[in-house]
């Protein structure tokens, strides 16, 4: 009799675990789904209302990217700009720079001495995570091939570049840019997939710009 009453404890404790599991699972890809619906209104949002005004700082051929303290609270992004690199699914908008949500802990980040490409021979420098956090917004770049095609929508602009090269760098807090200073760029910067003392700079210079 007490072994069948164990076994029914056992039954009953296994069954709230099965239970509990389900609804931490589900809650999970909730909150991942509502996140996906908010950033898609939040591009939508964009594509409505284009900011007119940017502040950009000047342009170093030498950067530094820091990580500041995270807040717990949800944040309400306003977009100055978005990008998009179709070869890899990414579609993600950028926050002013000097923005309290311009990091990577919780976007894609502008680098400080980052110019728009309204102005002739700059670099627009991005950095984003990669791996598998929900903030991993460059886990894909390593797909991306020479040639690719990136697209930067700003101020009523499709600034569209061509992927020119890539190479790797140690993470140590600075990245060395090596561009061509006489061609309008865009820098994409990220951790190398599967290192943790390495990153990986891809080039890219504008082919063409269209109005949206």
């Amino acid at each position: 009799m007490k072994r069948k009453r164990e076994n029914k404890w056992l039954l009953l404790f296994g069954i709230l675990l099965i239970f509990s599991s389900i609804f931490i699972i589900s809650f999970d890809i909730y909150k991942n789904t509502k996140k996906e619906i908010q950033e898609v209104e939040l591009v939508e949002d964009f594509f409505q209302e284009v900011p007119s005004e940017v502040e950009e700082p000047i342009e170093e051929e030498e950067v530094s990217i820091q990580e500041n303290k995270v807040e717990t609270s949800s944040p309400t992004y306003n977009y100055v700009a978005i990008l998009e690199i179709p070869s890899v699914g990414l579609k993600r908008g950028i926050v002013d720079f000097n923005s309290k949500y311009n990091n990577v802990k919780y976007n894609i980040q502008i680098i400080e001495h980052s110019e728009f490409p309204i102005v002739e021979n700059s670099n627009l420098i991005l950095a984003g995570h990669n791996g598998s956090s929900n903030v991993s917004f460059f886990k894909n770049l390593y797909k991306v091939k020479e040639d690719s095609l990136i697209y930067l929508y700003y101020d009523g602009y499709k600034y569209i570049y061509k992927l020119n090269h890539s190479y790797d760098t140690a993470k140590d807090g600075k990245v060395e840019i090596k561009r061509n200073r006489y061609k309008t760029t865009i820098t994409l910067i990220t951790c190398k997939k599967n290192t943790d003392n390495m990153q990986t700079v891809y080039i890219g210079y504008l082919v063409d710009k269209v109005e949206y």
